[in-house]
């Protein structure tokens, strides 16, 4: 999910919850709430995009309410946030993490073969650009933003199956960086980032084809060469360390990391 399609996402869930229309400036404190700082005039262009596809319903000069497709929207936001979070914390062993990867094997390559069926040109030129900008941050700082986990995201984002598409969310939830970064500082020993790029520049081109079937075996074999890295870093002492590693970072009550 990309930070445009969050905060929409976030917004609905406010205005679900809020007893009266929700202008502007309340919408805008909202996001602050949730740590999404944006200015008045971004908050009304997300408002207004939010009218077009649907989900919410112009209430005069007081607000906006939700429609009963962005009550349904608010929902699966609600629900994907929640089992995402149960997620994380199922997360605590070196086969849990193995199985985290083989689970979004199977989704993640579903949902490239979704996209490639009618992807967006504005969603193909958001891909192409977390391509360039991974290519780009390859061996500097950028690196630690975990842009090739953006790209996985913006694949979801051009899918069109709803199911699909809240199983890969809740996979690939903010809840669950932490584990990303664990997995990605363990596959750093074992595999070049520049081939990386190359494996999600073959999705990206099977999309661009609209080739379903080859934007499926192309996600699927990216996964199958970080499963099998992964499954040699994780051995003997490398498996204790990621352990530590995941049970150091686990988010206590309140937020912080232990």
């Amino acid at each position: 999910m990309n930070d445009r399609e969050g905060a929409m996402l976030a917004l609905a869930h406010a205005i679900s919850t809020s007893d009266a229309p929700v202008g502007t400036r309340n919408a805008q404190r909202e996001l602050a709430a949730r740590g999404m700082v944006l200015s008045e005039s971004s908050v009304s262009r997300l408002l207004r995009e939010m009218d077009r596809r649907g989900w919410t319903t112009p209430a005069g000069t007081k607000g906006r309410t939700l429609s009963a497709e962005g009550r349904r929207r608010a929902a699966e936001a609600v629900l994907a946030e929640r089992t995402s979070d149960s997620l994380q914390h199922a997360v605590r062993d070196v086969q849990d993490l193995l199985d985290l990867l083989r689970a979004r094997q199977a989704v993640e390559s579903a949902v490239a073969a979704d996209a490639a069926r009618e992807p967006a040109e504005e969603g193909l030129a958001e891909l192409r650009r977390l391509c360039s900008d991974h290519a780009a941050a390859v061996g500097s700082a950028p690196m630690i933003e975990q842009p090739g986990l953006q790209f996985h995201r913006g694949v979801v984002h051009l899918a069109s199956n709803r199911m699909l598409k809240l199983a890969a969310d809740m996979m690939l939830a903010p809840h669950l960086d932490r584990v990303e970064a664990v997995l990605d500082a363990i596959l750093s020993t074992r595999r070049d980032e520049e081939r990386v790029v190359a494996e999600h520049r073959d999705v990206l081109e099977r999309i661009e084809a609209r080739d379903p079937d080859g934007a499926r075996a192309a996600m699927d074999a990216h996964f199958e060469d970080m499963i099998a890295a992964a499954e040699n870093a994780l051995v003997g002492s490398g498996g204790a360390l990621v352990e530590r590693f995941l049970g150091w970072v686990d988010p206590a009550p309140g937020g912080r990391a232990r």
